[in-house]
Formats: structure tokens, sequence, C-alpha cells
């Protein structure tokens, strides 16, 4: 349908035959290892992200399994994240863009970073963010039999309102927050197809500046920065009756895949 044909090219379809051989190489790899999944797509997003390289590949992906032991990743949903990360560290699913991909909103403008790291370890920083990869990778599993096609990505929109230097320069804060976009992108690729930057303050591109060259060019290149008239530029990404009133859409009553 052409809904369907909105959602992106199916990574499986059309591959060479090398490619298919790549695949079978790389179960084969981990074949005595515990995984999550043995679908091709799955192996997919790992040879993808590298490229098609074999060798590569196969270092991200054992490198995912340990990680997944490490954190209990098997058993995160059950987890309960302290109860200041619950009340205060907004973030979920709402809607769908324009080419039908769930979309995540985080709003990270109005957070106490400094307060968050004198009141919870970093552990747990890391165990919420992993805990909402795999609740959006769930929620895409039941999607895509939704939509009878595979579906493996989201947008995600961050919130910058009320960004400030004196509030949000805490460096201790900003280390984490990129460790935790490093772990994202290492751990879960490729997840977010593009990341939606609203209402950047005027001190954003100097503290973007600070910390930009901390993120590796796959995700630098996610990136989009509107400017002041958002309201209108997002649209370009997501339809009035997909967006939250507050960010001038028409959409309000509680959405499905929150």
């Amino acid at each position: 349908s052409a809904t369907n044909d909105l959602l992106g090219a199916d990574p499986l379809i059309g591959l060479s035959p090398e490619k298919k051989e790549l695949l079978r190489r790389l179960r084969e790899s981990v074949a005595d290892l515990d995984k999550p999944d043995d679908s091709d797509h799955y192996y997919s997003r790992w040879l993808i992200a590298k490229k098609w390289s074999l060798e590569k590949a196969e270092i991200m992906l054992k490198n995912h399994l340990k990680f997944r032991r490490e954190f209990d990743v098997d058993t995160i949903l059950d987890w309960t994240e302290p109860e200041v990360l619950r009340k205060f560290f907004p973030g979920g699913l709402f809607g769908v863009d324009r080419q039908g991909l769930p979309v995540w909103y985080d709003n990270y403008g109005n957070l106490d970073f400094k307060g968050f790291c004198h009141s919870v370890h970093k552990e747990d920083f890391f165990k919420l963010k992993i805990k909402q990869m795999e609740h959006i990778l769930k929620v895409l599993r039941v999607y895509s039999e939704m939509k009878g096609r595979y579906v493996e990505n989201v947008i995600t929109v961050i919130d910058l309102e009320n960004l400030s230097f004196q509030k949000h320069y805490y460096w201790p804060a900003i280390q984490i927050f990129m460790e935790i976009l490093s772990m994202s992108e290492a751990k879960y690729p490729p997840l977010t197809k593009r990341i939606i930057l609203v209402k950047a303050p005027k001190i954003f591109p100097t503290t973007y500046n600070m910390v930009k060259h901390l993120m590796n060019d796959y995700t630098r290149q996610k990136v989009v920065v509107l400017g002041s008239n958002w309201k209108e530029e997002i649209q370009k990404y997501i339809a009035p009756d997909q967006l939250p009133e507050a960010y001038g859409g028409t959409r309000c009553e509680p959405d499905p895949w929150c």
C-alpha cells in the first residue's frame, strides 16, 4: 500500500547474494550466544551500521550481547527507575511522522541535570535510556505486525525550551548525556532515523559546538536544528494531525503507543 511504501525500503529486499552470505556468516558467528532475536532483519542492523563489514559488524554485535548481559537487558522493562527520574525525566512516543514512523519526544530544556546528578546514580541514567530503547523496539515489533512489513526506525524530537548556559553547563551531566548518546548509537543501530531539535535558545549554537565533536559523523548527520519558525518547519516532517497541540498540531488525545 502507499502507506507501507512511505515507511521506507525494507533492508532485506533486493539483497545481493554476497550480502546474503554475510548475513549467514554473521548469524553463524554468534550461534552459541543468547540473542533477543534471530531474524535476518536483526542481523542486517549490525551489518548496515558497519557498511557491510562482517568483521566490524561481528565485533559490534558481540559487544551488544555482552552489554545485554551486563545490564540485564532482557528484564529491563520490569525495572522501576528511581522516583525522581520517573517524575521529572519526561519522554515518550506520540503519533507518527509523514513517513509513518513513530515519533519519540524528549524535553531536555527543562531538566535539572545538576540536580539529577546529585540525586541518582550514573548507572540509573543508562538503565532508563536502555529501558526506553527496549520499549521502542517492542513497539516497533507490534507496529511492524500491524503494518505487515518491517519498521526499524523512529524519529526523535528534542525540546530545548528554557535551555540555559547557567543551568545546563554542568560538565558531569554533559559527559553523561554524551555517553548515553554514544551508547544509543553503538548498542541500538540504527534505531533513530532523524533527531529534530526545537525551541533552541540563542545560547544553543555555543553549547552545541562544545559537544558536537564528541558525536560521531553518523549521529551528527541525523541532527536537524529548527529555527524560530520551528512550528512551521516541523510540519515538513510531521503532519498537524500527528503533532501535539503544544507543537502547533491538532492532536491531543492519548497516543496508543505511549
